[in-house]
């Protein structure tokens, strides 16, 4: 027997039946069907064949006649019919039964002897006592049918981001699942008010470009994964998988993108291989950051760590002016020979208990007094006052150099056997 497609119900269901031999139909005819639920009229959506069935579909009945004037008719008056009554009666039944449950639609079948409602809810529910009230207001039989959010929104139908009618009103037979792995895959916003249609569940559309996206990941390697460029060791961070582009990351902080054609990489990478390797490398860079901070810290503790001589030296510096200082080492190292010529001689204690220096005695000529020829010009006579009236000149005494040199004249007076005698 020859099948054909056909669409019935507010629900827009698309089924095979059964056509007899002798019915000729075409694409659009209205027709009548004999259904699970009774008689109802419906639209051929394909051509009368003998089509092979897959596993998931099925033959929902047979086609009765085409349809005629008075099948029409009464499809526009059960369409016509006003559902605002039904639907206050069903909402204030349902708050008396205290029933998580919202109308969504009716429709009354061809014959006109069944009404059935569609609503929803997030769980099942216990509406037997709810169609038993009902129907004590409703003449008709009445078939409670819930359904869930596509097929709310195939019931009240809008228009979509797209600017065409819903998927699921116009062509869509079967709903198929749509994960959020797709969306991912595609590069679409995770934003929930973007990727999300008028029932709230993820878009229809999104499966669409799924097999296609599928197809090209198999050509370029995954985020993360190593990859080698011009001879060099580098990942992948950012894939175009419609354009075929890959930005390469070197490690030194340059980024560049590259063909699919001028990188080389393992294929087979799966996720787990990724997030393994991404935790081996944050590792690696974690230990280098800590080598670079222990390294910098050591320099720190070395810089503010004293030196072991340090206060040894300091201890030992005397509070000297620097001046002074830097006077006395120089007169130290002037007078290291007479230094070390005085310790030879032996000293005289006169000398040395006085520490004033004498001027060397020498042999006078007949007939000079000793006190003339010590009051010379400018030399001190025996108290110690400038001779002929001329001033002393000042200088600096040192005790030290002074007690040296009265030292080294008196050792050279021993050695010669004391001073002169004066000529009679």
């Amino acid at each position: 027997m020859a099948l054909v497609l056909a669409r019935y119900s507010t629900l827009r269901t698309l089924e095979y039946f059964r056509v007899p031999r002798d019915l000729p139909l075409k694409v659009n005819d209205l027709v009548v069907l004999r259904t699970k639920r009774g008689t109802e009229m419906g639209q051929v959506k394909g051509e009368v064949g003998d089509p092979s069935l897959g596993p998931k579909d099925s033959v929902g009945g047979e086609v009765l006649r085409r349809t005629t004037m008075e099948d029409s008719q009464r499809f526009r008056e059960h369409r016509e019919f006003d559902i605002k009554p039904l639907r206050r009666q069903f909402r204030e039944l349902a708050k008396k039964h205290k029933l998580p449950i919202r109308f969504e639609n009716a429709e009354t079948l061809l014959d006109g002897d069944k009404l059935v409602i569609y609503f929803s809810s997030e769980d099942r529910v216990d509406f037997r006592d709810l169609v038993k009230d009902l129907s004590e207001q409703v003449p008709q039989r009445i078939e409670l049918r819930q359904v869930g959010a596509r097929d709310a929104a195939r019931l009240t139908g809008d228009v979509g981001v797209c600017g065409q009618e819903l998927c699921c009103i116009s062509y869509i037979i079967d709903f198929v699942p749509v994960s959020m792995k797709m969306a991912k895959s595609q590069r679409i916003s995770l934003d929930p008010n973007k990727i999300s249609g008028q029932c709230g569940r993820l878009k229809c559309c999104l499966k669409y470009e799924d097999d296609l996206y599928n197809e090209l990941k198999k050509n370029v390697p995954q985020e993360g994964q190593p990859v080698v460029c011009e001879g060099k060791d580098c990942h992948a961070c950012n894939v175009d998988i419609l354009g075929q582009k890959v930005t390469v990351d070197f490690g030194d902080g340059n980024r560049e993108e590259r063909d699919i054609t001028e990188i080389q990489f393992e294929p087979g990478w799966s996720e787990k291989d990724i997030r393994r390797y991404r935790k081996e490398r944050k590792a690696k860079i974690r230990a280098e950051k800590e080598a670079r901070i222990a390294e910098k810290q050591a320099r720190a503790d070395r810089r503010n760590q004293p030196r072991p001589e340090s206060p040894d030296r300091r201890q030992g510096q005397d509070a000297v002016h620097p001046a002074r200082r830097a006077e006395d080492e120089a007169t130290a190292t002037e007078s290291e020979p007479e230094t070390a010529e005085s310790d030879t001689a032996p000293p005289d204690s006169e000398d040395l208990s006085t520490g004033v220096e004498e001027p060397a005695t020498q042999a006078e000529p007949d007939g000079v007094d000793d006190s003339e020829a010590d009051a010379e010009p400018g030399q001190p006579d025996a108290e110690g006052a400038p001779g002929d009236g001329e001033q002393r000149p000042k200088r600096r005494r040192r005790g030290r150099r002074r007690g040296r040199r009265g030292r080294r004249e008196g050792g050279n007076e021993a050695s010669h056997g004391g001073p002169p005698a004066p000529a009679e």
